[in-house]
């Protein structure tokens, strides 16, 4: 995904750290990825790049001015340019599949 290793080796050890929590059985079904994996549809091909997922909410009104009784909610994600780990610039042609 960068220069860096720092998502790959940072999933390892939030993996290890969890397997070795849980029972052997339930330990060998693990499985972790990041959340905030995404595939971005370039000229030249898939590539995964990591992004920061961002949650909203906000109340819609009727045209009466009334508000509405729910919350509109939703999501969206902010692409990193720069490891947020070690500040390594995070290289387009580099990168690989962390999940």
């Amino acid at each position: 995904m960068s220069r860096c290793k720092c998502f790959a080796d940072t999933l390892q050890l939030v993996t290890d750290n969890l397997k070795e929590q849980l029972p052997s059985e339930e330990a060998a079904t693990l499985k972790t990825e990041w959340q905030g994996a995404m595939l971005v549809f370039e000229e030249n091909g898939i590539k995964s790049k990591m992004g920061m997922p961002v949650a909203y909410e906000y109340q819609k009104f009727k045209k009466s001015g009334e508000p509405h009784r729910n919350m509109t909610k939703g999501t969206t994600s902010l692409l990193m340019i720069y490891c947020p780990l070690c500040g390594g610039i995070l290289k387009p042609d580099e990168q690989e599949q962390s999940a």
